[in-house]
């Protein structure tokens, strides 16, 4: 009578059996698809409960059998990426790759990670090599990505052009305004910058950053209302935004507005204690005092002399 030999642990089997007898491994291919069927939902259930360690080990497990899994490959490595272990994770995306070299998400989010260390020159080549995929796709998110490695490069006459061709692929696109707002602010050019911003805010893009910056662009105007508004707007939709909370306070301080400065000051000194951008606050805020003060002085004289 023929024998199977268990994948897992090397034990005789009789052929007739569906599990190993020692290790309970399965031995027949049907029951081995419905196994990592199963395997697959229960990772999913310890994904939507943080408990990352479990999950690897079961796409380990899968990957252990099924070798050519591109899409467990790919869920691996999203999961290594969470954990800070970009090296796992590059490793697990480029055998996807391997298998499937149309895998647009694999390759997205390899040059997301190639960004996050730093490798832009590796990145572009994975965008780059998005935009020849035979997989029909509009890529507007990969112009914008291209657009913003451009920027990191000091390239800024580039990435406009990427920014530009994302926004004509897909205007409803929200992030390349944003983008396309920053590389015109950097230039001076404030309504354009302007312009962008609100474009993308009017696109839904909610982050503290839009607003943020298009109240510096406002402030260059003069518009100092408005500004203070998305100031204000920036620092209630993240209030650990710390750029947005110290923009505002210097606003209040240059426009004189010191007991709202002093206030705020408070604020970030509570929840910013060793961020040492403060100490410029505070130096900027007693400066301010001493001139009030002067000043009052000078008026009491003079009105006391008439």
């Amino acid at each position: 009578m023929n024998k199977i030999r268990c994948l897992n642990c090397g034990t005789e089997n009789q052929e007739y059996y569906n599990y190993c007898y020692n290790c309970a491994y399965p031995l027949k291919e049907h029951i081995k698809n419905k196994e990592i069927t199963k395997l697959l939902g229960i990772a999913l259930g310890y994904e939507m409960v943080n408990i990352l360690d479990k999950v690897i080990e079961i796409y380990e497990r899968i990957l252990k059998e099924k070798p050519h899994y591109a899409d467990v490959r790919y869920r691996l490595a999203l999961v290594y990426e969470v954990q800070g272990q970009y090296d796992k994770a590059i490793e697990h995306l480029q055998e996807a790759l391997n298998i499937n070299p149309d895998y647009i998400q694999a390759r997205n989010k390899l040059a997301d990670i190639f960004i996050i260390l730093g490798k832009y020159q590796e990145a572009l080549i994975e965008y780059k090599t998005l935009l020849s995929t035979k997989v029909k796709y509009s890529f507007a998110d990969v112009y914008n990505n291209i657009g913003v490695i451009y920027e990191k490069m000091g390239n800024l006459k580039q990435a406009k052009s990427y920014y530009t061709k994302a926004i004509s692929i897909n205007p409803r696109f929200a992030k390349p305004y944003y983008n396309l707002g920053n590389i015109m602010f950097s230039k001076g050019n404030y309504d354009a910058a302007i312009a962008n911003y609100k474009k993308a805010i009017a696109l839904k893009l909610n982050i503290p950053e839009v607003y943020n910056n298009l109240a510096l662009a406002l402030y260059k105007q003069g518009n100092i209302k408005e500004a203070e508004e998305n100031f204000k707007k920036s620092t209630l939709l993240d209030p650990l935004f710390f750029d947005a909370h110290y923009n505002l306070a210097l606003f209040y301080i240059q426009n004189n507005q010191l007991e709202k400065a002093q206030e705020l000051i408070n604020k970030i000194k509570e929840n910013f204690p060793y961020n040492y951008d403060i100490n410029y606050l505070e130096k900027s805020i007693e400066k301010r005092y001493k001139e009030r003060s002067k000043k009052e002085q000078i008026n009491n004289i003079e009105s006391n002399i008439e």
